[in-house]
């Protein structure tokens, strides 16, 4: 289930990207106009499992892969679902020529969780690079949903359904729920969980 922040309400997705899996050939995802490669996809992983207040808050569950020194496979496609769902939204900021401003990111700086202090925590435990990359995230995505109005679920819809693929060693898109469904059946032990670098 894809879990949002809970002060900015239905619109604000959780965050994710990362990367790391030897395969530079083929992305972790292609979104078409858009890719995100495993080397990104970990580092954003590694991201989130630095920040235990991050992780607290959205409750992202168990983060630790059954083998020493590995992701769980749940955990990396909790993040990889978020990063998604903010790479479909950058996409429409951009198609809607949208622009953002100072205020808008200093908005979800004031207003990411309900108390202000929990956002700096989390904001402190995120490099300076990946903190300002999740508010303007945060924030294109708010700026989408408040321009489109009540078209905002319907695209949203539509876009879960377009062309997304993803890397089979994470699983599937469910383009009803907007989430990576994990692999089904028996896996190898490799794929059952992921490296932490």
């Amino acid at each position: 289930m894809l879990r949002r922040f809970a002060s900015l309400a239905a619109v604000v997705v959780a965050v994710a990207v990362a990367g790391g899996c030897a395969d530079d050939v083929s992305p972790a995802v292609d979104l078409g106009e858009r890719s995100i490669s495993f080397e990104q996809l970990f580092a954003e992983i590694d991201e989130w499992a630095g920040s235990p207040t991050l992780l607290e808050q959205l409750q992202a569950g168990e983060i630790r892969g059954e083998g020493a020194g590995t992701y769980s496979t749940g955990f990396v496609d909790f993040v990889l679902s978020n990063r998604i769902a903010f790479e479909l939204h950058n996409q429409q900021f951009e198609a809607l020529g949208l622009e953002l401003s100072d205020e808008d990111v200093e908005a979800v700086r004031q207003g990411l969780f309900a108390d202000p202090g929990t956002t700096e925590q989390v904001l402190g435990e995120l490099s300076a690079d990946y903190a300002d990359r999740l508010l303007a995230d945060v924030a294109r995505q708010f700026a989408v949903s408040q321009a489109m109005a009540d078209g905002y679920d319907q695209w949203l819809g539509e876009a879960y359904a377009s062309d997304i693929e993803i890397d089979p060693r994470f699983g599937t898109w469910d383009p009803t729920t907007g989430v990576v469904s994990p692999p089904s059946g028996p896996r190898p032990p490799a794929t059952d969980a992921f490296p932490v670098p």
